[in-house]
């Protein structure tokens, strides 16, 4: 197949791309507003644009968006052919094959186990033999179909691997109905574990190129991107089950209470300083670490939520009976350019205390967190962990929460 040109694109402003992520017919790969430096090696982006990859699967199968999460998607499929060929070569036939007929050496054994078999007087007459052979034939088409399937799937998500180019099947599109007819055969006849494995996955790609699997967007929108950012900072900044700090509302009509729907916050952590006790973390996926546009910054009706939390939270008792403060913390994503993964900007406030001393329950702080190093965080590598980054925050916000405030 001949080789295609993919490119990385690295957005300078959020609002420059419609999309995160990869466009595999477009052959290019999105990343995050300044998520990597503008001369960011080749292997490096790769790197990232599977992780990043990863992370986006993973949260629309939570949240259920590009696709329900039973379905089998055809970009899992795409990835796994490719990395196993990284790993393993080029698929060749191997197996014993055991096939029913006379074609072969018979297996008594089989044959005996699951053969059908009817009794003439005194004799056993066995209606269908079970034989044993190397089929070469039949595994040089599946060989074909690999190939065919392989190259397909690097043409698309190759790039990501470092493998742009693969040998040439005797198929091409137009016979998708035969292999997949032919797949299908082998597989009920197969017992190796690990081709049965490789036979789904071949499957599953023709499937999709037949429209008969719908295959999930590789892509998300930038608006969808927030879920992304909301499970990163649940991920890492949450230390606590959110089902234990929803707020319960509920009406009373006729005499009858009814509940409302709860609020959750995005996350709560634990804080490791006296006070407060915890941090209610809001996750803003919005342009203000990008631009510092004031009109950037999380709306009135934001705030508002977060110093309900606070209040609402701190009326409840903990274990003990003991009364618990809570204090509030919007998150927003931001490129660093000081080696400052966190930093703190200001805080927001409920205009109406006007005049009067602020309490810190009034507050709700404002950081920004380097995306890239959240991620690494989430994923495991690098030097920052999610212990750091939760002490960082708490050191951050400490200037905003250390006194009383007037302004």
């Amino acid at each position: 197949m001949q080789e295609r040109m993919f490119e990385f694109v690295i957005p300078r402003d959020k609002r420059e791309c419609a999309f995160v992520g990869l466009d595999a017919d477009g052959a290019y790969f999105v990343f995050p507003c300044r998520y990597l430096p503008a001369d960011a090696d080749i292997k490096t982006m790769q790197t990232e644009a599977r992780r990043l990859t990863a992370l986006i699967k993973r949260v629309q199968k939570e949240y259920l968006y590009g696709g329900s999460a039973s379905e089998s998607f055809q970009f899992y499929s795409m990835t796994w052919l490719v990395r196993d060929f990284i790993d393993n070569g080029y698929y060749s036939e191997r197996e014993r094959v055991v096939r029913k007929g006379t074609r072969g050496r018979v297996d008594w054994k089989r044959t005996i186990k699951d053969g059908d078999i009817l009794f003439d007087g005194g004799n056993i007459v066995y209606k269908e033999f079970f034989s044993v052979g190397h089929e070469r034939e039949q595994g040089s088409v599946i060989a074909q179909i690999y190939k065919f399937c392989l190259s397909f799937s690097v043409d698309k998500v190759g790039f990501l691997y470092g493998v742009t180019e693969t040998e040439k099947s005797v198929f091409n599109s137009s016979a998708a109905g035969y292999m997949c007819f032919v797949l299908q055969r082998e597989l009920g006849v197969t017992f190796n574990s690990y081709k049965k494995i490789l036979l789904s996955h071949m499957l599953t790609v023709l499937k999709g190129m037949l429209g008969k699997m719908r295959a999930v967007s590789l892509a998300v929108s930038d608006k969808e991107f927030e879920y992304a950012f909301e499970h990163l900072v649940l991920n890492v900044f949450g230390t606590e089950d959110v089902l234990e700090h929803y707020t319960r509302c509920s009406y009373e009509i006729d005499g009858r209470e009814y509940a409302a729907s709860s609020m959750r916050p995005d996350a709560v952590m634990r804080a490791e300083n006296e006070k407060p006790d915890f941090y209610v973390v809001d996750a803003k996926y919005y342009n203000y670490g990008y631009t510092g546009r004031k009109s950037d910054l999380p709306q009135s009706s934001a705030v508002v939520k977060q110093i309900a939390y606070n209040t609402y939270l701190g009326s409840k008792c903990g274990d003990n009976g003991e009364t618990r403060e809570f204090y509030s913390v919007f998150i927003l994503p931001y490129a660093m350019e000081d080696d400052r993964p966190v930093k703190y900007v200001g805080f927001a406030r409920n205009s109406a205390s006007d005049g009067a001393p602020l309490d810190n329950t009034d507050k709700v702080a404002v950081c920004l967190v380097d995306l890239k190093t959240l991620a690494d965080a989430y994923f495991g590598v690098g030097a920052t962990t999610k212990e750091t980054l939760r002490a960082m925050l708490e050191s951050e916000v400490s200037a905003c929460f250390s006194a009383r405030a007037t302004d």
